[in-house]
């Protein structure tokens, strides 16, 4: 997909996940991401083993870190360098924290696994060309690495060699460094033989966006709009006691949040559909 409306999108649920305080809201900034990424192509396990793992250990450790809240629940025996007194506004703010950590990490996944990376680098090419040169190359460096190093492997198995042992495994690495050699100087040669570096520099032409692009778009900008809105009048306090979550701006953010977060991956499944 075009990067435009899905980094719309998620940057919105970026900044509510991060910059929001109240908890409903920051739910639903990171319900939506979740969304997103689950209309995304997989794979997404990754993504989302990481996000989980990460919240749950803030959530474990908030409250032993943190010296703050009137409220307690437990108190332990003494231990140096360690609060062993957890209060419940330590626990309500580790909640929180570990659902900013799902929702940004989740925003961040879903624009990774449905923004176009050629549409990506070639947007980035129009501010800064050669930085968007080394980037297309770091990129496509690893899979072809692997490229070549599985058919080296293929043609020493087929010639008896014995891969499970480290000699024979290491003697591979010359002709795979060999084989990145010469494919750097054809390269160079191709891109030299295409004019790079000239005065007068061309761009690929971009396809227009499509019905559910942008449709998108206009969700991400609503989004935008409602989480730049709410930013400034969220006020809830987590110390030193509990703020009260049911207000007016906490509750309407979470809806509208919510909202977006489904019609944009209702969208993204649209987009997807095998025409």
């Amino acid at each position: 997909m075009s990067p435009l409306p899905v980094g719309l999108l998620c940057a919105a649920l970026l900044a509510g996940s991060v910059a929001l305080s109240n908890p409903f809201a920051i739910a639903a900034c990171a319900a939506a991401a979740g969304a997103l990424l689950w209309a995304s192509p997989p794979p997404r396990a990754m993504y989302v083993w990481f996000a989980a793992t990460s919240a749950l250990l803030v959530f474990v450790v908030n409250p032993f870190v943190s010296v703050q809240g009137l409220t307690p629940i437990w108190s332990g025996p003494q231990i140096p360098l360690l609060d062993t007194e957890i209060t419940q506004e330590e626990l309500v703010f580790g909640i929180a924290a570990g659902l900013r950590l799902i929702g940004s990490a989740m925003a961040v996944a879903a624009f990774v696994r449905l923004a176009d990376g050629d549409r990506v680098l070639a947007a980035l090419a129009r501010v800064a060309p050669r930085s968007a040169m080394i980037a297309a190359l770091a990129s496509r460096l690893l899979p072809t690495l692997e490229q070549d190093a599985t058919g080296l492997a293929m043609a020493s198995r087929s010639r008896a060699a014995q891969l499970h042992r480290r000699r024979p495994a290491a003697a591979l690495a010359a002709p795979l460094v060999g084989l990145s050699l010469e494919r750097s100087l054809m390269l160079a040669e191709a891109m030299e033989a295409r004019g790079y570096g000239g005065a007068v520099r061309t761009r690929t032409p971009q396809p227009s966006m499509n019905a559910p692009e942008r449709l998108l778009t206009v969700i991400g900008v609503v989004t935008c709009a409602v989480v730049a809105a709410a930013i400034p009048l969220d006020d809830y306090r987590y110390y030193d006691l509990l703020g009260d979550p049911f207000t007016t701006v906490g509750l309407a953010t979470a809806a509208l949040v919510g909202l977006a977060g489904a019609a944009g991956a209702v969208t993204v499944r649209w987009a997807r559909r095998p025409r």
